[in-house]
């Protein structure tokens, strides 16, 4: 599934004329195409070279007297995209850094840095699940403490990490890392949340050190916030968790992507520093697949397979239509409480100036933004 979004508009003095009130919802996701095979380093790589190909070849659009430029960025993807588009020999050597020696602070600090792969965002819906699951490995690896499970340590693995589950699922009611057919595992954005939210309990349960996992969900918060990154200090709060780790779990390698949030998110979100982060999330494309198993379900004529995809690719247009989306109600959700912590890393509470507000409401309603 291939997806755009649309997130500001802008003048050419940086006023913001038009943003996008949810980019992490499917209202303004717009399809650009979908193909039923199998997500291997060669598909990834030909869609990849076909989208960049189309972003060279734009051209402003123009209505009337105004144009407009397009400028486009490639955030809505998960960690193994980013890997394969960036010709990275592994998923676990993100930055040069080779697993061992991600735990050597020093020694990460003086590599070369692969400031190219800052420009594919922090995919901050996989930070979640990703973080959740460095927490339960390093637990269930508590009783050998060693990085991987080899012969007998294996037995002693699986019994904490049944342990585990049963006291998640009994006590919280979460389905915790559980083989989901088709679907990888139980973990997901929602279970990850739950997971930090409530972090005293996970600390019991996993017998993780409690202020580990709170920082956890503070940086977390903070790059899903929607608000303006403070970049000083967040750089030094997350440096202090990565020492906190290591100091802690020395024999547990720390994951790619653990280390790309502690060690490179301050950077990353310095590179999109006109943006909140996390409106280059990619959510939004993790729920449009969502949308096309129901809209695929229930919605379409089941007649051939022209007719089916013809519906699907109607659905979606339709469903994302930035004039209708627009026209619609807007609905006011509760704001997310954020903890205490989370305000000291964060820039400002609100997304748009009273300035843009204003141009926003002066915008004629008949002109599709």
């Amino acid at each position: 599934m291939i997806s755009l979004v649309p997130v500001r508009l802008e003048d050419g003095s940086g006023n913001i004329l038009w943003q996008n009130p949810t980019p992490s919802s499917t209202n303004y996701c717009r399809p650009i195409g979908f193909e039923f095979t199998k997500e291997t380093s060669e598909s990834i790589k030909l869609e990849n070279n076909a989208i960049n190909e189309e972003i060279r070849e734009l051209i402003p659009t123009i209505i009337g007297n105004l144009e407009i430029h397009h400028n486009l960025y490639m955030t809505m993807i998960d960690g193994k995209v980013a890997t394969v588009i960036s010709n990275t020999s592994s998923a676990a050597r993100e930055s040069l850094t080779p697993p061992s020696k991600m735990n050597d602070l020093d020694f990460v600090s003086k590599r070369p840095l692969r400031v190219d792969m800052y420009q594919y965002g922090l995919s901050s819906l996989h930070m979640w699940i990703r973080c959740m699951e460095c927490i339960l490995h390093i637990s269930y690896n508590m009783d050998f403490k060693k990085w991987t499970a080899r012969n007998s340590d294996k037995l002693l693995r699986d019994v904490k990490k049944n342990m585990t589950q049963e006291e998640f699922r009994e006590r919280t009611g979460l389905v915790i890392d559980v083989v989901k057919q088709g679907f990888d595992t139980t973990n997901d954005g929602n279970t990850a949340r739950r997971f930090f939210m409530d972090y005293e309990l996970s600390a019991e349960i996993t017998g993780i050190n409690e202020d580990l996992i709170k920082r956890f969900a503070i940086i977390l918060q903070a790059v899903s916030s929607g608000l303006q990154i403070n970049l000083s200090n967040f750089r030094e709060f997350c440096k202090e968790t990565a020492i906190l780790y290591v100091n802690l779990y020395p024999w547990y390698y720390m994951p790619s992507s653990v280390h790309k949030l502690l060690i490179h998110g301050a950077d990353i979100c310095g590179q999109y520093s006109f943006i909140p982060i996390a409106s280059l999330s990619e959510e939004a494309s993790e729920a449009r697949n969502k949308y096309f198993r129901n809209v695929r379900l229930a919605h379409i004529r089941k007649i051939g397979r022209t007719q089916t995809n013809l519906d699907i690719i109607h659905n979606f247009l339709i469903s994302s239509d930035p004039y209708i989306t627009h026209k619609r109600p807007n609905f006011v959700r509760q704001q997310k409480q954020l903890m205490p912590e989370v305000n000291d890393l964060i820039m400002n509470r609100g997304s748009l100036s009273s300035e843009s507000e204003e141009t926003l409401e002066n915008v004629d309603p008949n002109v599709q933004p």
